[in-house]
Protein backbone atom coordinates (compact mmCIF):
# COMPACT_ATOMS: atom_id res chain seq x y z
CA UNK A 1 0.00 0.00 0.00
CA UNK A 2 1.74 2.70 -1.27
CA UNK A 3 -1.09 5.46 -0.99
CA UNK A 4 -1.90 6.81 2.12
CA UNK A 5 -5.84 7.25 1.35
CA UNK A 6 -6.09 3.95 -0.17
CA UNK A 7 -4.78 3.12 3.69
CA UNK A 8 -7.26 4.71 5.33
CA UNK A 9 -10.13 3.92 3.32
CA UNK A 10 -9.11 0.29 3.91
CA UNK A 11 -8.90 1.07 7.77
CA UNK A 12 -12.54 2.64 7.47
CA UNK A 13 -13.64 -0.23 6.27
CA UNK A 14 -12.99 -2.27 8.32
CA UNK A 15 -14.16 -0.82 11.15
CA UNK A 16 -17.42 -0.18 10.15
CA UNK A 17 -17.08 -4.37 9.24
CA UNK A 18 -16.52 -4.92 12.94
CA UNK A 19 -18.88 -2.78 14.10
CA UNK A 20 -21.81 -4.00 12.03
CA UNK A 21 -20.72 -7.66 12.84
CA UNK A 22 -21.21 -6.29 16.84
CA UNK A 23 -24.55 -5.06 16.43
CA UNK A 24 -25.71 -8.17 14.53
CA UNK A 25 -23.91 -10.57 17.39
CA UNK A 26 -25.95 -8.16 19.72
CA UNK A 27 -29.36 -8.45 18.05
CA UNK A 28 -28.88 -12.31 17.93
CA UNK A 29 -28.29 -12.21 21.58
CA UNK A 30 -31.48 -10.21 22.33
CA UNK A 31 -33.31 -12.51 20.06
CA UNK A 32 -32.08 -15.68 21.42
CA UNK A 33 -33.05 -14.35 25.10
CA UNK A 34 -36.58 -13.06 24.27
CA UNK A 35 -36.91 -16.50 22.45
CA UNK A 36 -35.93 -18.05 25.37
CA UNK A 37 -38.45 -15.93 28.08
CA UNK A 38 -41.27 -16.75 25.54
CA UNK A 39 -40.57 -20.19 25.78
CA UNK A 40 -40.51 -20.06 29.54
CA UNK A 41 -44.10 -17.98 29.73
CA UNK A 42 -45.66 -20.35 27.34
CA UNK A 43 -44.58 -23.44 29.87
CA UNK A 44 -45.98 -21.39 33.09
CA UNK A 45 -48.91 -20.10 30.95
CA UNK A 46 -49.55 -24.30 30.45
CA UNK A 47 -49.72 -24.85 34.03
CA UNK A 48 -51.76 -21.92 34.99
CA UNK A 49 -54.19 -23.53 32.08
CA UNK A 50 -54.16 -27.00 33.69
CA UNK A 51 -55.10 -25.47 36.90
CA UNK A 52 -57.52 -23.06 35.82
CA UNK A 53 -59.03 -26.51 34.24
CA UNK A 54 -59.61 -28.11 37.12
CA UNK A 55 -61.14 -24.95 38.80
CA UNK A 56 -57.79 -23.61 41.04
CA UNK A 57 -58.15 -20.03 39.78
CA UNK A 58 -55.81 -19.45 42.92
CA UNK A 59 -53.13 -21.48 41.95
CA UNK A 60 -53.46 -20.74 38.26
CA UNK A 61 -53.35 -16.73 38.82
CA UNK A 62 -50.27 -16.86 40.28
CA UNK A 63 -48.64 -19.62 37.49
CA UNK A 64 -50.22 -16.58 34.61
CA UNK A 65 -48.67 -13.68 36.69
CA UNK A 66 -45.28 -15.27 36.47
CA UNK A 67 -45.47 -15.52 32.95
CA UNK A 68 -46.13 -12.03 32.42
CA UNK A 69 -43.41 -11.17 34.13
CA UNK A 70 -40.84 -13.27 32.34
CA UNK A 71 -42.53 -12.06 28.80
CA UNK A 72 -45.44 -9.51 28.67
CA UNK A 73 -47.98 -10.69 27.09
CA UNK A 74 -51.77 -9.18 26.79
CA UNK A 75 -53.47 -12.83 26.42
CA UNK A 76 -52.28 -14.06 30.04
CA UNK A 77 -53.27 -10.91 31.90
CA UNK A 78 -56.75 -11.48 29.95
CA UNK A 79 -56.91 -14.70 31.31
CA UNK A 80 -55.67 -13.81 35.02
CA UNK A 81 -59.02 -10.88 35.03
CA UNK A 82 -61.25 -13.42 33.63
CA UNK A 83 -60.26 -15.50 36.91
CA UNK A 84 -60.41 -13.19 39.00
CA UNK A 85 -63.73 -11.84 38.39
CA UNK A 86 -64.67 -15.67 38.35
CA UNK A 87 -63.74 -15.34 42.30
CA UNK A 88 -65.28 -12.15 42.49
CA UNK A 89 -62.57 -9.68 42.86
CA UNK A 90 -63.93 -7.38 40.32
CA UNK A 91 -61.64 -4.91 41.58
CA UNK A 92 -58.35 -6.51 40.65
CA UNK A 93 -60.33 -7.91 37.80
CA UNK A 94 -61.20 -4.51 36.62
CA UNK A 95 -57.31 -2.81 37.27
CA UNK A 96 -56.58 -5.85 34.69
CA UNK A 97 -57.94 -5.04 32.14
CA UNK A 98 -57.27 -1.38 32.23
CA UNK A 99 -53.80 -2.36 32.54
CA UNK A 100 -54.32 -4.44 29.39
CA UNK A 101 -56.08 -1.20 27.84
CA UNK A 102 -53.72 0.91 28.86
CA UNK A 103 -50.12 -1.21 28.39
CA UNK A 104 -47.90 -0.85 25.38
CA UNK A 105 -48.13 -1.80 22.36
CA UNK A 106 -44.60 -3.63 21.08
CA UNK A 107 -43.99 -3.70 17.55
CA UNK A 108 -44.97 -6.58 15.17
CA UNK A 109 -46.64 -8.21 18.37
CA UNK A 110 -49.08 -10.98 17.42
CA UNK A 111 -52.22 -10.27 16.27
CA UNK A 112 -53.82 -12.00 19.69
CA UNK A 113 -52.41 -9.32 21.68
CA UNK A 114 -55.02 -7.05 19.58
CA UNK A 115 -57.57 -8.90 20.09
CA UNK A 116 -57.23 -9.62 23.47
CA UNK A 117 -57.17 -5.91 24.60
CA UNK A 118 -59.77 -4.73 22.05
CA UNK A 119 -61.98 -7.45 24.08
CA UNK A 120 -60.43 -6.55 27.23
CA UNK A 121 -61.59 -2.86 25.98
CA UNK A 122 -65.49 -4.50 25.23
CA UNK A 123 -65.75 -5.87 29.04
CA UNK A 124 -64.43 -2.74 31.10
CA UNK A 125 -67.47 -1.08 31.61
CA UNK A 126 -69.98 -4.32 32.41
CA UNK A 127 -67.16 -5.42 34.82
CA UNK A 128 -66.43 -1.86 36.51
CA UNK A 129 -70.35 -1.49 36.97
CA UNK A 130 -70.02 -4.87 39.07
CA UNK A 131 -67.99 -3.00 41.79
CA UNK A 132 -69.38 -1.83 44.99
CA UNK A 133 -67.92 1.08 46.74
CA UNK A 134 -67.71 1.81 50.95
CA UNK A 135 -67.87 5.31 52.48
CA UNK A 136 -66.72 5.49 56.39
CA UNK A 137 -68.10 8.79 57.25
CA UNK A 138 -66.74 9.32 60.63
CA UNK A 139 -68.99 12.37 62.97
CA UNK A 140 -66.44 13.39 65.54
CA UNK A 141 -68.48 15.91 67.16
CA UNK A 142 -66.24 18.59 67.89
CA UNK A 143 -63.24 16.11 69.75
CA UNK A 144 -59.80 16.43 69.13
CA UNK A 145 -58.87 13.26 67.72
CA UNK A 146 -57.92 12.01 64.49
CA UNK A 147 -60.04 8.53 63.91
CA UNK A 148 -58.16 5.76 61.69
CA UNK A 149 -60.35 3.68 58.98
CA UNK A 150 -59.68 0.29 58.44
CA UNK A 151 -61.66 -1.56 55.80
CA UNK A 152 -60.57 -5.14 55.51
CA UNK A 153 -57.27 -4.60 57.40
CA UNK A 154 -56.23 -2.05 55.16
CA UNK A 155 -55.65 1.38 56.69
CA UNK A 156 -57.39 4.26 54.32
CA UNK A 157 -54.89 7.51 53.81
CA UNK A 158 -55.73 10.40 56.42
CA UNK A 159 -59.04 11.79 54.50
CA UNK A 160 -60.23 9.47 52.60
CA UNK A 161 -63.58 8.03 53.89
CA UNK A 162 -64.60 5.91 50.32
CA UNK A 163 -62.95 2.97 48.66
CA UNK A 164 -64.33 0.43 45.99
CA UNK A 165 -64.35 -2.72 46.78
CA UNK A 166 -65.78 -5.89 45.77
CA UNK A 167 -69.52 -7.70 46.36
CA UNK A 168 -69.97 -9.25 49.50
CA UNK A 169 -68.80 -8.65 53.32
CA UNK A 170 -66.13 -6.43 54.59
CA UNK A 171 -64.94 -5.52 58.08
CA UNK A 172 -64.85 -1.99 58.64
CA UNK A 173 -63.02 -0.53 61.85
CA UNK A 174 -62.54 2.53 63.40
CA UNK A 175 -59.36 3.86 65.94
CA UNK A 176 -59.81 6.74 67.74
CA UNK A 177 -57.26 7.24 70.27
CA UNK A 178 -56.79 3.35 72.35
CA UNK A 179 -60.18 2.85 71.44
CA UNK A 180 -62.05 0.62 68.46
CA UNK A 181 -65.20 0.29 66.67
CA UNK A 182 -65.66 -2.99 63.84
CA UNK A 183 -68.52 -4.06 62.10
CA UNK A 184 -69.15 -6.48 59.26
CA UNK A 185 -70.86 -4.90 56.30
CA UNK A 186 -72.48 -6.27 53.62
CA UNK A 187 -71.52 -4.43 49.94
CA UNK A 188 -73.65 -4.81 47.27
CA UNK A 189 -72.81 -4.91 43.09
CA UNK A 190 -72.74 -1.58 41.84
CA UNK A 191 -73.86 0.30 44.52
CA UNK A 192 -73.01 2.37 47.47
CA UNK A 193 -72.94 1.20 51.54
CA UNK A 194 -72.60 4.58 54.12
CA UNK A 195 -71.17 3.46 57.52
CA UNK A 196 -71.65 6.46 59.75
CA UNK A 197 -69.80 6.52 63.14
CA UNK A 198 -70.04 9.01 66.01
CA UNK A 199 -67.75 9.67 68.53
CA UNK A 200 -68.20 10.76 72.07
CA UNK A 201 -66.45 11.14 75.40
CA UNK A 202 -66.66 9.06 78.10
CA UNK A 203 -65.32 10.21 81.71
CA UNK A 204 -63.30 7.31 83.06
CA UNK A 205 -63.20 6.81 86.40
CA UNK A 206 -59.68 8.20 88.93
CA UNK A 207 -57.57 5.38 89.43
CA UNK A 208 -58.11 4.40 93.59
CA UNK A 209 -55.87 5.88 95.38
CA UNK A 210 -54.62 3.17 97.57
CA UNK A 211 -52.11 5.21 99.39
CA UNK A 212 -54.44 7.33 100.49
CA UNK A 213 -56.30 4.53 101.68
CA UNK A 214 -53.92 3.09 103.74
CA UNK A 215 -53.01 5.84 105.62
CA UNK A 216 -56.28 6.43 106.80
CA UNK A 217 -56.20 3.01 108.03
CA UNK A 218 -53.11 3.62 110.01
CA UNK A 219 -54.73 6.90 111.47
CA UNK A 220 -57.79 4.98 112.42
CA UNK A 221 -55.53 2.21 114.06
CA UNK A 222 -53.88 4.90 115.85
CA UNK A 223 -57.47 7.61 116.85
CA UNK A 224 -58.57 3.82 118.52
CA UNK A 225 -55.34 3.15 119.82
CA UNK A 226 -55.34 6.75 121.60
CA UNK A 227 -59.07 5.75 123.15
CA UNK A 228 -58.20 2.42 124.29
CA UNK A 229 -55.29 4.41 126.13
CA UNK A 230 -57.88 7.03 127.56
CA UNK A 231 -59.96 4.34 128.88
CA UNK A 232 -57.33 2.23 130.55
CA UNK A 233 -55.63 5.94 131.63
CA UNK A 234 -59.21 6.78 133.06
CA UNK A 235 -59.77 3.16 135.14
CA UNK A 236 -56.34 4.04 136.54
CA UNK A 237 -56.58 7.25 137.37
CA UNK A 238 -59.95 7.08 139.14
CA UNK A 239 -59.32 3.97 140.78
CA UNK A 240 -55.75 5.72 142.09
CA UNK A 241 -58.11 8.74 143.45
CA UNK A 242 -60.21 6.24 145.17
CA UNK A 243 -57.51 4.37 147.18
CA UNK A 244 -55.45 7.54 148.10
CA UNK A 245 -58.74 8.17 150.21
CA UNK A 246 -58.91 4.59 151.41
CA UNK A 247 -54.86 3.73 152.08
CA UNK A 248 -53.29 7.27 152.19
CA UNK A 249 -50.87 8.63 149.82
CA UNK A 250 -48.24 6.30 150.43
CA UNK A 251 -50.43 3.68 150.43
CA UNK A 252 -49.51 1.82 153.38
CA UNK A 253 -52.29 1.79 155.38
CA UNK A 254 -54.55 -0.02 152.68
CA UNK A 255 -56.66 -3.13 153.79
CA UNK A 256 -55.77 -6.78 152.47
CA UNK A 257 -58.64 -6.50 150.40
CA UNK A 258 -57.52 -3.68 148.49
CA UNK A 259 -54.83 -5.10 146.94
CA UNK A 260 -56.57 -6.30 143.67
CA UNK A 261 -57.32 -2.69 143.23
CA UNK A 262 -53.44 -1.59 143.53
CA UNK A 263 -52.40 -4.29 140.83
CA UNK A 264 -55.48 -2.88 138.67
CA UNK A 265 -53.85 0.25 139.07
CA UNK A 266 -50.39 -0.39 137.76
CA UNK A 267 -51.40 -2.91 134.92
CA UNK A 268 -54.28 -0.06 133.87
CA UNK A 269 -51.57 2.62 133.89
CA UNK A 270 -49.06 0.69 131.84
CA UNK A 271 -51.50 -0.26 129.16
CA UNK A 272 -52.44 3.43 128.91
CA UNK A 273 -48.80 4.58 128.59
CA UNK A 274 -48.24 2.17 126.12
CA UNK A 275 -51.43 2.34 123.48
CA UNK A 276 -51.56 6.66 124.18
CA UNK A 277 -47.69 6.03 123.07
CA UNK A 278 -48.46 3.58 120.16
CA UNK A 279 -51.44 5.28 119.09
CA UNK A 280 -49.70 9.23 118.82
CA UNK A 281 -47.12 7.28 116.20
CA UNK A 282 -49.69 5.69 114.20
CA UNK A 283 -52.33 8.68 113.95
CA UNK A 284 -48.72 10.52 113.03
CA UNK A 285 -47.86 7.87 110.36
CA UNK A 286 -51.22 7.37 108.98
CA UNK A 287 -51.03 11.51 108.25
CA UNK A 288 -47.65 11.75 106.75
CA UNK A 289 -48.85 8.72 104.32
CA UNK A 290 -51.63 10.74 103.16
CA UNK A 291 -50.35 14.25 103.26
CA UNK A 292 -47.58 12.53 101.18
CA UNK A 293 -49.42 10.67 97.71
CA UNK A 294 -49.62 11.77 94.66
CA UNK A 295 -52.77 13.02 93.46
CA UNK A 296 -53.21 10.72 90.64
CA UNK A 297 -54.27 12.73 87.09
CA UNK A 298 -57.59 11.77 85.61
CA UNK A 299 -57.15 10.03 82.28
CA UNK A 300 -58.00 10.68 78.99
CA UNK A 301 -61.64 10.12 78.27
CA UNK A 302 -62.55 7.31 76.57
CA UNK A 303 -63.87 7.04 73.40
CA UNK A 304 -67.50 6.48 72.67
CA UNK A 305 -68.89 5.23 69.53
CA UNK A 306 -72.58 5.05 68.16
CA UNK A 307 -73.13 3.40 64.83
CA UNK A 308 -76.19 5.18 62.55
CA UNK A 309 -77.73 4.82 59.20
CA UNK A 310 -77.06 1.37 58.80
CA UNK A 311 -80.50 -0.35 58.33
CA UNK A 312 -81.04 -3.19 61.36
CA UNK A 313 -78.31 -5.45 59.63
CA UNK A 314 -75.06 -4.38 61.37
CA UNK A 315 -73.35 -5.61 64.72
CA UNK A 316 -70.14 -4.22 65.99
CA UNK A 317 -68.04 -4.60 68.53
CA UNK A 318 -66.87 -2.20 70.86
Amino acid sequence: MRHPAARLFLVLLLGQSVGMAQEEEATGVAEVAEDANRVEARRLASLGDQAFTIGRCDKAIPLWEQANGVFYAPTILFRIARCQALQGKVVDATKTLEAMVGGPVQPDEPPAFATARQQAAKELPNLRARIGRLRVEVDTRGLAVVPAVWVDMKLLPEGVRSVEVDPGEHVVRVDARDDRWEATVEAEEGKERVVRVALGEVQRPLPPRTQRTVGLVIGGVGLAALATGGYFGYSASSTSTELDGVCGANRKACPPDRQDDIDRVKTHALVADFTLGAGATLLVAGAIVVLTEKVPERETPRIEFYSAGLGGGLRGSF
